[in-house]
């Protein structure tokens, strides 16, 4: 009972089983080259830190996971300690993350010590993505108006050859109607009195009279008063 007492509401920090456990593992497992570099979290801007903390989670663990990243982000603003070690960052993860915690905090110390150097604290990489998202928007911006006006021009085509359709059809009824109407390309003649040329004789009135002279076989038409 003793023991239990001594350890209740002791930190992992006083716990001296728990620090010798953390020195084992410190020295038993391999750790990037970048962890050898400190961050000053005082020079980084942690609200451009927690988007990207964020959405490595949710790629590692395939859900959003608040309690990691409260967690992972408490780690980073822990006033009394503001240059964390990033060996005892992943060992903390490890529960959390398992096998992917060595890719999270690959990617998190690179953001970190790209962040400090910057003066507005905040990594180069991250603005990159940003500028590249905007240029992505503008570019769909671009093409949607392409295609607004591509159609507004197509629509046009068709609404000037219905135009073109509808004029030939009312100029169509506008000709004479039936047989031999004055529009029909047929030579316009007159009426026919049944005294026309017929079979290529010229054919005359009933008040013209003919008389064949029977020795000059010529035809005398004299026409009757």
């Amino acid at each position: 009972m003793a023991d239990a007492g001594f350890f209740k509401g002791t930190s992992a920090d006083q716990d001296r089983r728990f620090s010798d456990k953390e020195m084992k593992l410190l020295k038993s497992m391999k750790f990037p080259p970048e962890f050898d570099k400190k961050v000053d979290m005082r020079k980084v801007d942690l609200r451009a830190i927690r988007p990207w903390v964020v959405g490595k989670v949710v790629e590692l663990v395939g859900f959003e996971d608040e309690v990691v990243v409260e967690y992972a982000m408490g780690l980073l603003e822990d006033d009394q300690a503001p240059t964390p070690d990033p060996r005892k960052m992943q060992i903390n993860l490890t529960g959390f993350l398992t096998k992917n915690t060595p890719i999270f905090m690959a990617g998190l110390w690179k953001l970190l010590l790209e962040a400090q150097e910057n003066p507005v604290g905040v990594p180069r990489t991250l603005i990159e993505e940003v500028k590249g998202e905007i240029r992505q928007a503008r570019a769909g911006d671009t093409r949607a108006l392409e295609e607004r006006d591509r159609r507004a021009r197509l629509d046009e085509i068709r609404a000037s050859e219905r135009d073109a359709r509808a004029s030939g059809r009312g100029r169509g009824r506008g000709r004479g109607r039936g047989r031999g109407g004055p529009d029909d390309g047929r030579p316009n003649r007159g009426r026919d009195t049944g005294w026309g040329a017929r079979g290529g004789v010229t054919s005359f009135p009933p008040s013209f009279t003919f008389v064949l002279s029977p020795v000059t076989k010529a035809v005398t038409v004299t026409k009757s008063f």
